[in-house]
């Protein structure tokens, strides 16, 4: 319980930060806000797997899915399509990153041919970013992994979609406050323009100072700002728990 409230905790600071460049924790803060018990949500593969498991808010009557075992690029938005065609009374939301949107984003036309009020986020920082992820762990650079900045709401006005885009924390509020009321009747969507940072690496966690020197903790820290974050070892410790320390080998190409 310890760890879990520590981890909470850190969670919900990322979430609550009001200055600054915009992030995507702040986002799945007014995500949640308008998020009703019976809402669904079509998740993209990246980082946002990462960001949704950790940040949404669910209940058990809401639905979630993505496409874990074969990691298909692009199934939000047409896995919100789907659905809103199932479940024309429940609210929708796809959850993209604009890698993957980029590779089906013609199905946004399909909403709104078929009139599919469908609340559309993507999160836009020009990057593969769980790729550029697994490329800092096992390889000497990046590759491929960066791409120009496309404006989705541009693209959302040009279909005959209500678009809005978003670059600053303080916009965030009136923009989901917006979407939710469109998206009563329309589909509509919503292109925020967050940093490329990299979500905290819970499997690589640099805080025991029995493992890590203090100036490797603090770069972890001040990286991912998780100055209050404590490691595990230290909940172990508290509760007579022996750990071996063995580090686990990561894959790569």
């Amino acid at each position: 319980m310890d760890n879990n409230e520590n981890w909470f905790t850190y969670l919900d600071q990322l979430e609550h930060q009001v200055n600054g460049p915009l992030q995507a924790y702040q986002v799945y803060h007014e995500l949640n806000q308008i998020t009703k018990d019976q809402s669904i949500f079509s998740i993209d593969v990246g980082d946002v797997n990462q960001l949704s498991n950790r940040h949404l808010r669910l209940k058990t009557s809401n639905r979630y899915f993505t496409s874990n075992l074969f990691a298909t690029m692009g199934v939000g938005i047409p896995g919100a399509i789907a659905a809103k065609l199932n479940y024309p009374d429940r609210q929708v939301f796809s959850l993209s990153v604009d890698g993957g949107a980029a590779m089906v984003m013609q199905d946004l036309v399909t909403q709104v041919q078929y009139h599919l009020p469908i609340i559309n986020v993507i999160f836009s920082n020009g990057h593969f970013g769980f790729i550029r992820d697994e490329q800092e762990d096992t390889n000497e650079g990046e590759i491929g992994v960066e791409f120009n900045d496309i404006d989705f709401s541009k693209i959302a006005d040009g279909i005959g979609m209500q678009g809005i885009r978003v670059t600053e924390i303080s916009q965030l509020t009136d923009a989901f406050k917006q979407a939710q009321k469109i998206g009563q009747h329309d589909p509509v969507l919503i292109d925020v323009k967050i940093t490329n940072e990299r979500p905290i690496p819970v499997e690589a966690m640099k805080l025991d100072p029995a493992r890590f020197d203090a100036k490797t903790i603090n770069e972890f820290k001040q990286r991912y700002h998780a100055e209050d974050l404590k490691p595990f070892a230290e909940y172990l410790k508290q509760y007579g728990v022996n750990s071996n320390n063995k580090d686990l080998g990561q894959g790569g190409f």
